[in-house]
């Protein structure tokens, strides 16, 4: 089986909406509208999604006029330390550099690198069982937990993998030899 790991496209920052309320900007849906021209995407068999809006609208944009089913699942979610609070980019900036380099620590009150690893890994175990009979399985989430999730079957830096991810951007992990056959950055140039 083949993971299709999609990041959601371009999000409407807006402080005064909670961070997990955003929806796709109007370059964001422009951008997840590409993604059901790419043959890993057009190819998949089922697609689930984080019940945040912009993850929800990069599914439903990037399997418009298919027959891809779109489940959700809330374990796909973003590390709350970065969906509680709505912070500057500076803060941001250093809040994540933080995150990376000591994954015990969660900030803003929300979990730790760790913590949410262990609930995205349970998600992932769930749904290659419920699906087991299909060839290709996309997910949609965010950077930060794709960077986690990623990290674990690459030789790269987290901080380095995180800055290195578009908006949106796929990768495609092959299941059964947790083997990347295409990553982040490959495919899309948006």
């Amino acid at each position: 089986m083949n993971l299709v790991l999609i990041r959601h496209s371009k999000s409407l920052i807006d402080p005064n909406i909670p961070i997990n309320k955003w929806g796709l900007s109007s370059e964001g849906v422009k951008l997840a509208e590409k993604l059901n021209k790419i043959p890993q995407v057009k190819s998949l068999d089922v697609l689930y999604s984080s019940l945040q809006p912009k993850a929800l609208e990069t599914a439903a944009l990037a399997t418009k006029d298919t027959r891809i089913e779109i489940k959700t699942d809330d374990r796909l979610t973003e590390s709350t330390s970065f969906t509680n609070k709505f912070i500057s980019p500076e803060l941001l900036e250093q809040n994540t550099i933080k995150y990376y380099s000591n994954m015990n620590v969660g900030f803003n009150g929300g979990e730790s690198f760790e913590q949410s690893l262990v609930r995205f890994n349970l998600a992932m175990e769930d749904i290659t069982k419920a699906e087991a009979d299909k060839k290709s399985v996309g997910i949609v989430s965010h950077g930060n937990i794709l960077t986690a999730f990623t990290s674990q079957f690459v030789n790269k830096g987290t901080y380095e993998l995180h800055e290195s991810m578009g908006y949106p951007d796929i990768a495609v992990l092959n299941w059964d030899t947790k083997q990347f056959t295409t990553f982040f950055g490959d495919v899309l140039s948006c």
